[in-house]
């Protein structure tokens, strides 16, 4: 399972218009997830909820342990809920001995070494689907480091250069 966070669906969907990378996900076996709280974040933005629903089936994980949620962000004050809720399911499905990646952005990917957690970035799953997989060429990866690069959405630029490698 990719357990996604808001910010990368965000990316994927209206930023990089690159809903195919959820696609190649699901060709590869991976069930799509997002946690319930992240299903409540993208509901506050009308336009990206509409293109969540119309591009990709997830599945809404609703097992994120309250005292999980409650550890982690008097921890970790500065994570937004989503980015919370998207830690925990990682831990509980590490704990269960279920196959995940959380695919989350930002400050949260600090959090892997912390919890023994598999997490990946936006950009890092997209190189995954270039060089590991070949289902992105050099060219569609140009198409999207530019598309993102002058998008408002900020990602480093020397892990968005990744996508030019």
């Amino acid at each position: 399972m990719k357990i996604f966070d808001t910010s990368s669906i965000v990316c994927l969907l209206r930023e990089a218009e690159c809903p195919e990378a959820f696609e190649i996900c699901k060709k590869y076996g991976y069930e799509l997830g997002i946690t319930k709280q992240v299903y409540e974040e993208l509901k506050e933005n009308p336009e990206t909820f509409d293109l969540f629903q119309s591009h990709t089936n997830f599945v809404i994980l609703d097992d994120v342990h309250e005292n999980c949620l409650s550890k982690i962000s008097d921890r970790y004050p500065w994570m937004h809920k989503g980015e919370l809720s998207v830690v925990c399911a990682g831990i509980n499905k590490k704990n269960n001995g279920h196959t995940y990646h959380c695919i989350i952005d930002e400050k949260a990917r600090k959090l892997k070494d912390v919890y023994d957690l598999k997490i990946n970035g936006t950009i890092g799953m997209l190189i995954w689907q270039k060089n590991e997989l070949s289902e992105l060429t050099s060219s569609e990866c140009e198409k999207l480091y530019y598309k993102i690069k002058e998008s408002p959405f900020w990602i480093k630029d020397d892990i968005l250069r990744g996508l030019l490698k």
